[in-house]
C-alpha cells in the first residue's frame, strides 16, 4: 500500500521537534521569515504539518506519552533488567530530574497551530477552512494533554488555579506567559473542538484529523471535566462517533474474531493495519518522517514492547493483568494452549522479575508494505491514537454518570462478549468494571493513568514495583514543570509540592 506522507518544508524539517526540558516554552518557531510569509494554502499546510509532526515525534505521541500513560498505572511495568524508564515508573521525578520532554514538543505544536489558526494572508477557502479546522482540533489535543499531566483533575477540587500557560497568539520573543486556571484551559480546548469539527470533515487518510477526532475527544474532555450538563455531552458526542463508525469497523461482529483482532494490531501487514475502519485517527510513520519524528531504534515504541528488540525491550504487562483475561478465548489475550505466544501476549524472553511478567505484542518492530512483500521494514507501522472502541467506553462512563446504570451496564457486557471476555454481573462497582474493560482493551496505548486520574482513584500494583501505592491526592499525580522552564520564567510557577 502506498503510504500518505505528510510534505514538510526544509525549514520545518531542520527544527529540532524532540523538544527536551531545557528548551520549554520557548516556542521558537521553524523560521521567523517563514512564518511571516505564509500567503498561500500550500504553505499554509506545510506549516500546519509541522504542527502535526510536532506532537507526533517520540518525545510525544511517537512514543513516550503512551509509555508514560501506560506506566505510571498499574498496568505495564518496567523489567528490573533494564531500566529505561523505572525513574518514571517508580514516581522519582521532581522539578531537577525527570524524563519528561513533552511539555516543550506540545508547545512546539501549538505555536506552529497558532500560526496557521491566525492567518490572515491566505485567501478564506473551503481548504483553508478545514487547515485551520485541523489545526484547531490538533492545539486542543495538546492542551488536553498537557492539563491532564500537569494539573491537577478538574474534579479533585484542589489547586484549581494550576493549569497551564494558555498561549493563543503568534510568536512573540518577550513573551512569558503564566498558567491559565484549569478551567479557563478547559474552556479553551472545547471551544477549539467544537469550531474544528464545524470546519473538518472525516479525512480519506487516517493520518489527519476530523470531524469523529473532534468529537471523541469532546467526550473524553466532557467526561473529565464533569460540570453540570457534561455528561450529556459525553454521552451525545459518544454516541454521534459510535453512529458514524465506518462498516467494517469493530462495531460490526463479523471482523470481531482472533485473527482479525490479532492482525489489526501485531500482522505483518501495513496495508491491513493502517487506515483500518477502526482507527480514527493515527501517526504517519515512514522511513522519511521517522528521521524527523526521531523514531528509531532508540525511540520507537516497538524497542520497548517488542520481543524483536534485543536491547531496549523493557515494558511488560503484569501477571495479575494478564491473568484478569481468563481463557485464550479472549482475542485481547489470543494465543492458544498450545501456541500461547500467538496472541497479543508472550512469555518468551524470560526476564529476572518475579512474578514474570508478559510481553505485549501490539506494536511489531518489523512490517511489510503488503502482505506480499519481500522483507520487513522497521519502525513504519502507524501508531494507533484514537479509535472508534473508545468512544462504547465514554458512552458506558457517560451513562452512568446520567443514573443509566442498568444500559451501561448492558452495553458493557455487549462490548465485552463481542471480544469474547468475560461479562459484568452486578452494576454495584460499575465504574471499577467499565475502567477494568478499558484497561483489557486499550493495555500499551496510553491511557490507564488517565483515567484513573479522571476519577481520582489511586494507582494500586500489584506487584513488580517499588512503589505500588499512589493515592490520588499526591503531588506526583500532577508532573513536574523542569527548573529551567521556572528559572527562564518569572510568571511561571511551579505546582505545589515540588517547590
Amino acid at each position: 500500500m502506498k503510504k500518505y506522507i505528510l510534505i514538510i518544508s526544509a525549514a520545518l524539517a531542520l527544527i529540532n521537534l524532540n523538544s527536551c526540558s531545557d528548551n520549554e516554552l520557548e516556542l521558537l518557531p521553524p523560521s521567523a521569515d517563514y512564518a511571516e510569509n505564509i500567503n498561500t494554502e500550500d504553505k499554509l499546510q506545510k506549516m500546519l504539518n509541522g504542527a502535526y509532526y510536532s506532537i507526533g515525534s517520540s518525545s510525544a505521541f511517537g512514543s513516550d506519552l503512551i509509555v508514560f500513560g501506560d506506566i505510571l498505572g498499574d498496568k505495564i511495568y518496567n523489567t528490573t533488567s533494564r531500566a529505561l524508564f523505572i525513574q518514571t515508573y517508580e514516581y522519582n521525578y521532581n522539578p531537577n530530574q525527570n524524563q519528561f520532554g513533552f511539555y516543550g514538543t506540545l508547545y512546539q505544536s501549538i505555536v506552529s497551530s497558532n500560526i496557521v489558526i491566525n492567518n490572515t494572508l491566505v485567501k478564506e477557502s473551503n481548504v483553508t477552512k478545514r487547515i485551520k479546522g485541523e489545526a484547531k482540533i490538533l492545539r486542543a489535543l495538546a492542551y488536553f494533554t498537557l492539563v491532564n499531566y500537569y494539573s491537577p483533575s478538574p474534579t479533585s477540587g484542589v489547586n484549581q488555579e494550576y493549569g497551564v500557560p494558555l498561549v493563543l497568539s503568534d510568536y512573540d520573543v518577550l513573551i512569558q506567559p503564566a498558567r491559565a486556571t484549569v478551567a479557563e484551559v478547559y474552556n479553551q480546548i472545547i471551544k477549539d473542538l467544537t469550531e474544528g469539527l464545524n470546519q473538518t470533515s472525516n479525512p480519506t487518510k487516517k493520518v489527519t484529523l476530523g470531524v469523529d477526532a473532534a468529537k471523541l475527544l469532546l467526550s473524553r474532555v466532557y467526561l473529565t471535566r464533569r460540570a453540570p450538563g457534561d455528561a450529556q455531552l459525553a454521552l451525545q458526542y459518544a454516541t454521534e462517533v459510535i453512529n458514524n463508525a465506518p462498516t467494517g469497523s469493530f462495531k460490526s461482529s463479523a471482523i470481531v474474531n482472533a485473527d482479525n483482532y490479532n492482525n489489526y494490531f501485531r500482522g505483518q501487514d501495513d496495508s491491513y493495519s493502517e487506515n483500518h475502519p477502526e482507527t480514527i485517527w493515527e501517526l504517519d510513520l515512514n522511513t522519511l518522517s521517522n528521521a524527523v519524528l526521531g523514531l528509531g531504534s532508540n525511540g520507537a515504541l516497538p524497542v520497548y514492547y517488542s520481543l524483536g528488540d534485543n536491547t531496549r525491550r523493557s515494558l511488560l504487562a503484569n501477571k495479575t493483568f494478564f491473568d484478569s483475561f481468563g481463557s485464550f478465548v479472549d482475542v485481547r489475550r489470543g494465543g492458544t494452549a498450545a501456541s500461547p505466544n500467538n496472541g497479543l501476549f508472550s512469555n518468551a524472553a524470560v526476564t529476572p522479575d518475579t512474578p514474570q511478567g508478559l510481553w505485549v505484542n501490539k506494536y511489531p518492530r518489523g512490517t511489510k508494505e503488503k502482505a506480499d512483500s519481500p522483507g520487513l521494514v522497521n519502525f513504519v507501522r502507524n501508531i494507533k491514537i484514537l479509535r472508534y472502541s473508545e468512544a462504547y467506553f465514554n458512552r458506558m462512563e457517560a451513562l452512568r454518570l446520567l443514573g443509566q446504570e442498568g444500559v451501561a451496564l448492558t452495553e458493557l457486557n455487549a462490548f465485552a462478549t463481542s471480544r469474547k471476555g468475560l461479562t459484568y454481573t452486578s452494576s454495584t462497582d460499575l465504574l471499577t468494571n467499565i475502567l477494568t474493560e478499558k484497561a483489557k482493551e486499550f493495555y500499551g496505548e496510553g491511557q490507564r493513568f488517565l483515567d484513573l486520574k479522571r476519577y481520582n482513584l489511586p494507582v494500586n500494583r500489584p506487584s513488580n514495583c517499588t512503589t505500588c501505592e499512589l493515592q490520588a491526592t499526591d503531588k506526583r499525580f500532577v508532573l513536574p514543570l523542569s527548573q529551567n522552564a521556572i528559572n527562564q520564567n518569572v510568571n511561571l510557577k511551579q505546582y505545589p509540592g515540588y517547590q
